[in-house]
């Protein structure tokens, strides 16, 4: 079942996409009008059949649920969440590990692999 990984933020959203049990990064869409425009591109054009949305604490919880809410109506796929506590820090590691820790830019397609590759495992 293909699937859409989700790392929900205010500035940006990054995502990932499934090939059978890996999750590989897709890319990092901008917060604004657009995004579920391009969201619904990137569904259609990779056939997506259910969604993963990483869920943080606090504030930035309540924002992703209430996203996740959004996804669910607008798409009509089962919507699930995963707990994205550690997934910036576990990608820093890895860039850190592979000698990459001098990468610019943003990681939210990365840390959006992490998540639904979490999800994934869990599932077998």
């Amino acid at each position: 079942m293909k699937t859409l990984g989700i790392d929900y933020g205010t500035v940006r959203v990054g995502t990932a996409i499934s090939y059978a049990s890996l999750a590989e990064p897709l890319q990092i869409l901008d917060q604004g009008p657009q995004l579920l425009a391009e969201l619904e591109n990137i569904i259609r054009q990779h056939k997506v059949q259910q969604l993963v949305i990483g869920i943080s604490e606090n504030e930035m919880a309540a924002k992703s649920q209430a996203f996740a809410a959004i996804m669910r109506e607008k798409f009509q796929l089962p919507v699930y969440l995963e707990d994205e506590t550690l997934s910036s820090y576990q990608v820093h590691q890895f860039l850190k590990l592979h000698r990459l820790k001098d990468r610019r830019g943003p990681i939210d397609h990365l840390a959006a692999a992490v998540i639904l590759q979490n999800f994934l495992d869990e599932q077998t």
